[in-house]
């Protein structure tokens, strides 16, 4: 996407975009950052948008910078910040030098989504070279399988409420072939903005390719009112997820 999207977006960025930060529910991005950090450790927050997950690191590093291609993103992550260890810098992940951004840790939340699979390669490569060997990166990306169980949900909870099963399911698949832009890619359609997600191994791969050692992927889960407008407040069925992977740099 273009800079002039996100800059229109910067003065209603948290009503708009999902901050994965604030809808962690079982707290692992703050267990992660813990994990990782120290109080001589500095971590770049590439893709930080509003600063809400680089100010969520924050206190476990001496250092945090937020990197976005957005200024005027960047213009509110500042007004929000006001922890001292906080630094924010304008660059374009694709085509910024990673020497400029060096640091111990790097996190990159939901940051390659493009359906553009080029410019997601250049983007991860280039976070991944900006971290100094023997430190650690942590992305997170949306769950192609998460995606897909939301459809299966949705049609229990709709059997559940009383309607025909049959009905139910074609109303579901014709809801499914048009959010689904292209399966074998894994683009979805959320909110006219076609999106990667990606299947869990496909996921570990590319973070191995691009230079990492190690991959871990696992869940990071969100409620249910983040897929689906009128959840269930008694939805029984496990929340639905996003990957997060950590690897480290050899």
């Amino acid at each position: 996407m273009k800079v002039d999207y996100w800059d229109d977006l910067a003065d209603r960025f948290s009503e708009r975009v999902f901050e994965v930060s604030e809808r962690d529910v079982r707290g692992v991005i703050r267990k992660t950052a813990r994990r990782l950090g120290s109080k001589r450790a500095t971590a770049v927050d590439f893709g930080c948008g509003v600063g809400a997950s680089t100010r969520a690191v924050a206190p476990f590093f001496k250092h945090v910078l937020g990197v976005d291609f957005s200024e005027k993103l960047l213009r509110v992550a500042r007004e929000k910040t006001s922890a001292g260890n906080v630094a924010y810098r304008r660059a374009d992940l694709a085509k910024m030098n990673p020497q400029q951004f060096r640091c111990d840790v790097a996190f990159c939340f939901n940051v390659l989504l493009s359906p553009d699979d080029r410019l997601r390669r250049s983007i991860a490569a280039n976070v991944v070279r900006a971290v100094r060997r023997g430190g650690a990166g942590v992305f997170i990306a949306p769950s192609l399988e998460s995606e897909l169980r939301s459809y299966q949900v949705v049609l229990d909870c709709r059997t559940r409420a009383g309607f025909d099963r049959r009905s139910a399911a074609k109303e579901v698949d014709a809801s499914a072939r048009r959010d689904l832009v292209s399966l074998s890619q894994g683009v979805v359609d959320l909110g006219g903005a076609p999106t990667k997600h990606f299947f869990q191994d496909e996921f570990a791969d590319l973070l191995t390719d691009c230079g990492f050692k190690d991959v871990v992927v696992s869940r990071i889960h969100y409620p249910w009112d983040v897929v689906l407008d009128d959840a269930p407040d008694d939805i029984a069925h496990a929340e639905p997820w996003d990957w997060i992977a950590v690897g480290a740099k050899a």
